[in-house]
């Protein structure tokens, strides 16, 4: 048989393998070792006469669908995938806290280039409770987007495989915004000198957002997981 030449062979393997490995039941030795298995059927086919297409297609057929194996790869590798989990959770730990720092901080950034522009302390304020209250909003607004897209949301949540230098590097921007957040307070403060009213009025905005934001993202939690937790597989 004549050779399909529109049909690239290592492409479709390269795709077929991607495909696997967005499985979490399925580890990278267990995709290598499908790869190999793969190739190993399509050199035995193309021997027999079939060309590039007609090969992939039988091989990947006989290898059989998601539905044939994943649930035996998910008992095999149920240690693989409850760490994974673990380390899941962990992530969300450190994107709490790397997100509430990094409102933070920013917040008092913003108050301090305010203040070296001239601008009014009052007003510094103002747009630094604003920023505050902006942040609110996004979250809430990511928060309905995820809440309202629930295909997509439950799909993204299985598929995640946090490597860990991930998590190495998602703790190390953590530490960076907790410093710039505990270093740049002091400075904020210092800038507006003794007015004590003023001093209040400062360290009230960010005592509301201490316990607003976190009871925001407990509150979003609670519902995500409520709507969630029966179509998510443990």
């Amino acid at each position: 048989m004549e050779s399909n030449k529109e049909f690239n062979l290592h492409d479709n393997i390269d795709k077929w393998v991607s495909k696997i490995k967005t499985y979490p039941s399925i580890t990278e030795a267990d995709s290598e070792e499908m790869k190999s298995h793969l190739l190993d059927s399509i050199d035995q086919l193309k021997d027999t006469g079939l060309n590039d297409e007609e090969a992939f297609w039988v091989a990947s057929r006989r290898i059989g669908t998601t539905v044939d194996w994943e649930e035996d790869y998910s008992q095999v590798n149920n240690s693989v995938i409850q760490m994974r989990r673990s380390v899941l959770i962990l992530a969300g730990v450190l994107v709490y806290f790397c997100l509430y720092y990094f409102i933070e901080s920013t917040s008092r950034l913003l108050f301090i280039i305010l203040l070296s522009e001239d601008i009014n302390v009052y007003l510094a304020i103002s747009w630094a409770f604003r920023y505050l209250i902006g942040a609110h909003i996004v979250f809430m607004i990511v928060v309905a987007g995820i809440y309202f897209i629930e295909n997509k949301t439950i799909s993204i949540i299985e598929n995640v495989k946090m490597k860990p230098k991930y998590i190495l590097l998602l703790l190390f921007t953590t530490i960076i915004f907790g410093i710039a957040d505990t270093c740049l307070f002091p400075i904020a403060k210092n800038l507006i000198g003794q007015d004590d009213p003023l001093r209040g009025n400062l360290i009230h905005i960010y005592l509301y957002f201490n316990y607003s934001f976190p009871l925001l993202v407990c509150v979003s939690f609670i519902l995500l997981y409520f709507k969630y937790y029966r179509e998510t597989k443990f």
